[in-house]
């Protein structure tokens, strides 16, 4: 019989000493605002070490880190000491152009928007690359980040424990009257956690048409691959809210409805655990709008539940114009509009029904994920054609193979390393396999890898079609089978 061994790994913190510089090619600055006076456009400014300053990017250039863990620009030592912003990119001289990589931005503190950094008119395009948004606070909107007019790229990020009195805890949003254009704020590969709206809404992010200037400009907002958890908003949107256009006629309190300028799509989003003083909102929720008139909304292949409650509603459709619904695991909900239904949506089911886990951890890639496990409902659950080019990779740029899972996590996904995997017609048995398993089909094999969850190699046999297992440890792994006419991944379970 084969033993089960555990093992314990000991890990020693070493404390390393990074020191401070800031570059633009072999020439050094005091301060990074100092070398964004000396940059001309499409420098590189490279930062190293912890920069305690709040900063203004009005050129084309790029700040560039190593590593977000160690490369740290901060308004102040901590929170409690901060009175500023720590980035104001300021668009308004033209079309700017900026793009930030490996670095995070904490203890932020604005009485305006964006407590950690401000994107002010960029009608150009911002783009985060590798970047964490940290314990930054205002008291309007956009704790961690505010958009106000500006397209934006957001990529492999992390937007975690920042706040607003008003609006988006994490993330804000908006258009700008004095940027007259119709932005687009992309998100991709990342994780909105531990966020908050103390007075108002939308705890992680909020979408928000700005009645202040009707529906003169658009927003459009497009998820694909985050993860949204464990944020909290006192009014409504715990996860997030989208608004649509409200006018204020004549200065009193009545709202007139026009038609909405915000669009939001989320793709393989995972959004679960996030929380409201409202249960009927506690996850994504819409405001100022219709069936027709409302946000422009659309979800695919996505996890959407609060907790093991579904009186905690999710998702809430009320003032919500939703154009497809397709392929989604739903907790808790609040008019369900029922031209979604037949598109595969599992409807008022749990976060243990969908099989996600409880906390987040570190799977392999840039931002932590809510892993799915063994044998969960949302494993290979998205089976319905979406009409849309839907990502070949998950939040951590694994692989996604042909019946994708719902939410942001991909179970059975490997490194992008391993190379692409193309079509072979095989099965391996026994499986569940003790000592050995065979590969069976009509292609001859030419090599077998097999790889753990976390993409490590533990074990490789070429020019044969049976494997010996027993000298692995019980679990789950995969199987990539090479053969004469193309490769495939299979899962193999070890007892």
């Amino acid at each position: 019989m084969k033993r089960t061994f555990t093992l314990l790994v000991l890990a020693m913190a070493i404390g390393t000493a990074f020191a401070q510089t800031v570059k633009i090619g072999s020439t050094s600055y005091t301060t990074i605002s100092e070398a964004i006076t000396a940059a001309v456009d499409n420098d590189v400014i490279e930062i190293t070490g912890v920069h305690t300053e709040s900063i203004t990017i009005d050129k084309n250039i790029t700040l560039r880190g190593t590593d977000p863990a160690t490369d740290i620009i901060q308004a102040a030592a901590d929170q409690a000491s901060a009175t500023s912003r720590v980035v104001y990119v300021d668009g308004q001289g033209g079309a700017l152009t900026v793009t930030i990589e490996n670095l995070t931005f904490r203890n932020g503190n604005a009485t305006d928007h964006g407590g950690g950094i401000f994107a002010d008119k960029v009608t150009g395009l911002l783009t985060l690359e590798n970047v964490t948004i940290d314990n930054s606070t205002t008291t309007k909107n956009g704790g961690g980040m505010s958009t106000g007019g500006s397209n934006v790229n957001i990529n492999n990020c992390t937007i975690k424990n920042n706040s607003s009195t008003l609006t988006g805890g994490g993330l804000h949003i908006v258009p700008n009257n004095g940027a007259a254009i119709d932005a687009v704020v992309n998100v991709r590969n990342s994780l909105i956690t531990n966020n908050q709206s103390t007075s108002k809404t939308g705890g992680g992010f909020i979408v928000n048409g700005n009645h202040q200037y009707g529906d003169k400009y658009t927003i459009t907002a497009n998820f694909e691959n985050v993860t949204i958890t464990s944020n909290f908003a006192a009014v409504s949107g715990g996860a997030g809210q989208t608004l649509g256009v409200d006018h204020v006629a004549g200065g009193s309190e009545s709202v007139t409805i026009g038609d909405t300028n915000t669009s939001l799509t989320m793709v393989h989003c995972t959004v679960a655990y996030n929380t409201c003083d409202d249960i009927g909102k506690a996850g994504l929720a819409f405001a100022n709008g219709a069936a027709t008139t409302g946000p422009h909304f659309y979800l695919y292949n996505s996890i959407v539940v609060s907790d093991d409650d579904v009186a905690n509603k999710a998702l809430n459709f009320a003032a919500c114009n939703p154009h497809d619904i397709i392929n989604n695991m739903l907790g808790g909900l609040n008019a369900f509009p029922t031209s979604q239904d037949g598109n595969n949506n599992a409807k008022g089911k749990t976060a243990t029904f969908a099989g996600i886990a409880t906390v987040l951890t570190d799977e392999g890639g840039k931002v932590k994920v809510l892993a799915l496990g063994d044998g969960a409902n949302s494993v290979d659950y998205c089976t319905t054609a979406t009409g849309i080019t839907l990502p070949s990779t998950d939040a951590r740029t694994y692989s996604r193979d042909a019946t994708p899972d719902a939410g942001a996590y991909e179970y059975a996904g490997l490194p992008t390393s391993v190379g692409k995997i193309t079509a072979l017609e095989v099965s391996i048995s026994p499986n569940p396999a003790n000592d050995y398993f065979r590969v069976i089909g009509k292609d001859q094999v030419v090599n077998i890898n097999i790889y753990s969850l976390d993409g490590t190699l533990v074990k490789s046999v070429t020019n044969s079609a049976q494997v010996d297992v027993s000298g692995l440890m019980n679990g789950v792994y995969l199987v990539q089978v090479t053969g004469e006419n193309g490769e495939t991944i299979k899962k193999l379970v070890v007892k």
